[in-house]
């Protein structure tokens, strides 16, 4: 079997003239392309749009409220959702901020038989209300129609404003607008209209205090990710200092994230009855 392997390798390259000929392949090249295109960053919270915290009883003393945002499995698609379909791997941060629970009630006619007046706006709750609820009062000290009639109001904090000119509407404090109908308006009318706060700010050790869960990954890999601590909310305004409720540093949080956030609220004592309400506000950046 040997020899006719040769002998046919011989008789091969005397067929080609007793030269070797190398035939070369012919080849051709495409270059294939694909763009995957990035996405945005976004954060939503579609299933835990309300957060409703325990029913409570007005008291004598202190109490907390609890709630959640989100529920309490935290490994479900449930919660505030951080999505990063940017691809660039560049990380991000998500945090919250919020407004104080406020209630007010209606407007009360103190004394005198004029009813026209009213008031709107929501309350910030920014002011000193820990031991009870304010109340806003509105009293005629010279009578007249709107515009020549003078009234003196008192803030929840109990500071004394005098000689205003009444006008259809008057900013007293805090988001809170006074409204004079027309109508003659006689010397000692006067009105008055409830409000209160839970600040989220009450003390320096209470007020409204939040719990990030742990991260569940519905699309993505959590490694790296850290939620944030527990931590009470703090700041000086109507809204508070943002409080960062998961960190994804680079090369992390590519996918699409839940997290749940537990809430707990100091209420101070002899509260007002009524709902309260605050705004949340979630960013990722």
């Amino acid at each position: 079997m040997k020899k006719i392997l040769v002998l046919v390798a011989i008789m091969g390259l005397i067929i080609s003239g007793g030269l070797m000929v190398v035939n070369k392949v012919k080849a051709a090249e495409t270059f294939l392309n694909a763009t995957v295109d990035g996405g945005n960053l976004s954060i939503g919270n579609t299933t835990a749009l309300t957060a409703n915290f325990e029913s409570k009883p007005v008291s004598l003393t202190e109490q907390t409220t609890n709630a959640n945002i989100g529920d309490t499995n935290h490994s479900n698609s449930v919660g505030v959702e951080i999505t990063d379909l940017r691809g660039t791997g560049v990380g991000w941060a998500a945090t919250m901020t919020t407004t104080n629970l406020v209630t007010q009630g209606v407007v009360k006619q103190l004394s005198g038989s004029n009813s026209t007046v009213g008031f709107t706006g929501t309350y910030s709750g920014i002011g000193a209300i820990t031991t009870s609820y304010g109340v806003y009062t509105v009293e005629i000290t010279t009578g007249g129609a709107v515009g020549v009639a003078l009234f003196k109001w008192t803030a929840p904090s109990g500071v004394q404003t005098t000689n205003v000119q009444t006008d259809s509407s008057i900013l007293l404090s805090n988001n809170i607008t006074v409204l004079f109908n027309p109508a003659t308006y006689m010397s000692g009318d006067r009105w008055s209209l409830s409000v209160d706060a839970l600040r989220y700010n009450y003390e320096t050790t209470k007020g409204l205090t939040i719990t990030p869960s742990v991260v569940y990954a519905s699309s993505g890999v959590t490694t790296g990710m850290t939620p944030g601590s527990q931590t009470l909310f703090t700041g000086s305004g109507s809204t508070s200092n943002p409080v960062t409720i998961l960190t994804a540093p680079s090369d992390t949080g590519l996918g699409d994230y839940f997290i749940d956030l537990g809430l707990s609220q100091t209420i101070h004592p002899n509260a007002y009855a009524g709902s309260y309400f605050a705004v949340a506000t979630l960013t990722v950046s």
